[in-house]
């Protein structure tokens, strides 16, 4: 996760396996789950992975397949009463890549948060993974802990040809821009790092 970016799947394929499912579960929780195979979930660089992540060497792009992609996403909504309420989300994306030299990969994205809001604030916990295996072998992660002021939290469904294909909270924002300094809009001093694994900025090293 580069940023904190919700990636919008692009459906490019009649081959899509699509199942998207509200449901109820006892007392004020609903659960939604979306899950797309053969599709274009774009990378955040446009170029793809490349030097600027210290695992990557210099010359070397890294971009996904086309239509290569899969996602299982999951959400589930707690109603806390007045206002108040908890948002579960887990993401994972699966899929292939290629290099500019024609080399192979495969490559494993996780993201499990939770995100609760007060009224006021939205405390956000994260853990985040990103695996790539090939000619290059890497893993890099974090789990970060942030707090951040709005008035208001709720979900997106992000449609293609009328079927949902993502869901995710908004407003987000996340706790870096850079993967080194705090952004300025969350509580000042929330940003708790709790781990990191791989890259000194993890975010250079995770395109989803």
């Amino acid at each position: 996760m580069k940023t904190l970016r919700p990636v919008i799947a692009i459906l490019m394929s009649l081959t899509l396996l699509f199942s998207f499912v509200p449901s109820a579960f006892a007392g004020n929780a609903t659960h939604y789950s979306v899950r797309v195979k053969n599709v274009n979930i774009p990378w955040a660089y446009p170029e793809g992975l490349s030097s600027n992540c210290s695992q990557i060497t210099e010359g070397t792009f890294i971009n996904p397949d086309d239509q290569s992609s899969s996602r299982v996403k999951n959400v589930t909504v707690n109603d806390l009463g007045g206002g108040m309420k908890k948002i579960l989300w887990t993401d994972l994306v699966k899929g292939t890549a290629t290099d500019n030299f024609g080399m192979p990969y495969t490559f494993v994205y996780e993201n499990n948060a939770t995100f609760v809001f007060d009224g006021s604030f939205v405390t956000v916990d994260m853990k985040d993974t990103f695996v790539l295996k090939g000619n290059i072998n890497y893993t890099v992660g974090f789990q970060w802990r942030w707090v951040y002021p709005t008035d208001s939290l709720n979900l997106v469904f992000v449609e293609s040809d009328g079927q949902v294909i993502d869901i995710f909270p908004t407003p987000i924002i996340g706790p870096t821009p850079d993967g080194i300094n705090p952004d300025p809009n969350i509580v000042p001093g929330s940003w708790q790092i709790l781990s990191s694994r791989g890259d000194p900025n993890p975010l250079s090293c995770d395109p989803l």
